[in-house]
């Protein structure tokens, strides 16, 4: 039996206090004004019937290299990624969807955009007025396959300002086409460019922002549409960073965990209805075998590039104990309600809460100041840490992949409640979602109701070695059954084991009119690194062709 110590994960808990003026401090944020250094799109589909779009903007009166990245959605991989230089107020399009031309279904890009590229895309020059990519980089790790490439997330990272007069003229647009894209390629020849961060990039200045996108996710079928804003990151980095694609050991590099810099800031809402600014300082990654260094370099796989040593400040920013959204499935006046969640996390391949595995810790009871037992019960690891005890968590288990659960959150537009909801078949545990892209259907047990399809026909088929018979080949921690609820709304909330707090580098900042104080054990350090949406299909009248789509944005309580 142990005393009762509180969850630090190492950091002793320390309290600070500052009253000031509310003000933007130089960390990593969420830009809600949409544009940023780097952008996030939290989900494409390829999957047979649908097309993704993709449109990326300069809106700057620079000339932006950027790094842009497709991740397939089992475990993040980088299956195509490739550099744009984009001429001051450029716009970049490109559509993901399916291709078979390798015998196999997998993702593709094809874009007929002439914006500067490497490898060179599209040129009309050329007499290739349109280029298709296969997302065929998979086959490089061996342990994601091609079904994996048709669902997948976006990245996008601006490595730098270009500062050489030579690409800039040649980038630039004149009646629709740039002056000589072959500036790109011979600026690396000449070693104009080089590949580096700081001052070691030549070529580049330090990237100041102001990119920004959209997609679209198009069911062609039915012609439904779901319009999906990329989450947008500001004062990610005060450094260039310029690498090339065929780079076997930097391609993923830039990214989200190698800015320079090491603090994020988020709002926090106040009872008394003000706002705090918090600024945190983050220490260096930490695998939790306890080894420090590259975020990626560290997961066991040998064919896993480098990624970068400082994964916390855009994991603070993107960090959610809790996401909230709405649910639409009603079967009535032919409406052919259908919902579907994106739940994305793209901080796992970077190391945020990603281990191997199930990590059995001790379920130790906890005494008070004298020695006696108190009755409470907490879960302990072999480094002596120390983690909550809830009724979800009875066996004292940590999972590698993430865990999370509904438990009496999903309610109908008239405040009823289904009791201790979950996911497909019912526990009382937190379900475990494998993937990085998970989608999550919503299902009604109304009569009416048609089972038979979901808004984004991901792949619901279960992985080798699982079954859930049940629900025969479908994979049951996929659906989330709402009773016979037919709209309403949900909370889905992740275990409070997962906490940031341990790789704090000093104490938090806090500034507002009146500034609250804040340990390294509040709850805004409590959560996991979330994107996505709720994604809403129907009718419009019973006319098969008036089809409906609505991409509703996740909300996130701390």
């Amino acid at each position: 039996m142990f005393k009762k110590n509180k969850i630090a994960l190492g950091v002793a808990a320390g309290f600070v206090g500052m009253v000031g003026i509310m003000s933007s401090a130089q960390a990593v944020h969420v830009n809600k004004d949409g544009t940023g250094q780097a952008l996030l799109f939290p989900y494409y589909n390829a999957q047979e019937g649908y097309v993704t779009n993709i449109n990326l903007i300069n809106s700057t009166d620079e000339t932006k290299a950027v790094r842009i990245r497709f991740r397939e959605g089992k475990d993040s991989r980088d299956v195509l990624d490739f550099n744009l230089y984009m001429s001051p107020e450029d716009v970049w399009t490109g559509s993901i969807k399916m291709d078979t031309t390798k015998g196999v279904p997998m993702g593709s890009v094809t874009t007929s955009d002439h914006t500067c590229a490497l490898p060179a895309l599209a040129s009309c020059k050329e007499g290739k007025c349109s280029v298709t990519e296969p997302f065929d980089g998979y086959e490089y790790y061996g342990d994601v396959d091609a079904g994996d490439t048709l669902e997948g997330y976006v990245e996008v990272i601006e490595m730098g300002v270009v500062t050489d007069s030579a690409v800039q003229y040649g980038v630039l647009h004149q009646r629709g086409e740039p002056n000589n894209c072959g500036v790109v390629a011979d600026a690396w020849y000449r070693n104009v460019f080089k590949t580096g961060r700081a001052y070691a990039a030549a070529g580049l200045s330090a990237p100041t922002g102001g990119l920004m996108g959209s997609s679209a996710i198009l069911n062609v079928a039915e012609g439904a549409a779901f319009a999906v804003d990329p989450i947008a990151f500001d004062n990610y980095t005060t450094e260039a960073f310029h690498t090339r694609p065929d780079d076997n050991e930097m391609f993923d590099l830039p990214s989200f965990a190698s800015g320079s810099i090491t603090s994020s800031e988020v709002m926090v809402k106040k009872d008394d209805g003000t706002v705090d600014l918090v600024v945190t300082d983050w220490q260096k990654y930490h695998h939790p075998n306890g080894n420090t260094g590259d975020a990626c370099l560290l997961d066991g796989h040998p064919k896993t590039p480098a990624c970068g040593d400082n994964p916390y400040p855009v994991a603070h920013a993107l960090l959610a104990s809790n996401i909230m959204n709405e649910y639409f499935l009603d079967p009535t006046d032919g409406y052919d309600g259908h919902t579907d969640w994106v739940v994305t996390f793209p901080m796992k391949k970077l190391g945020v809460f990603n281990t191997d595995g199930i990590t059995q810790l001790t379920k130790t009871e906890v005494l008070n100041d004298k020695e006696y037992p108190t009755g409470e019960y907490v879960c302990q690891d072999k480094a002596g840490n120390q983690y909550p005890l809830e009724d979800v968590n009875p066996d004292c288990k940590l999972y590698g992949d993430v865990q999370a659960y509904f438990g009496e959150s999903i309610f109908d537009r008239e405040e009823g409640r289904v009791e201790d909801a979950n996911f497909s078949p019912y526990s009382s545990y937190p379900r475990v979602l494998e993937r990085e892209v998970n989608v999550l259907s919503f299902i009604s047990t109304d009569p009416s109701y048609d089972d038979s399809r979901t808004v984004l026909s991901s792949d619901h088929t279960l992985p080798e070695g699982k079954a859930h018979a049940d629900l025969g080949g479908l994979d049951a921690d996929d659906f989330v059954v709402t009773d016979a609820f037919v709209s309403g709304w949900a909370r889905m909330s992740f275990p409070a084991w997962y906490n940031l707090s341990g790789f704090i580098d000093g104490y938090p900042r806090p500034y507002g009119e009146n500034a609250d104080s804040y340990s390294v054990d509040s709850f805004i350090y409590k959560g996991v690194p979330v994107a996505g949406f709720a994604a809403i299909e129907g009718n419009v009248s019973q006319n098969a062709n008036a089809r409906f789509g609505d991409a509703i944005p996740h909300k996130v309580q701390r």
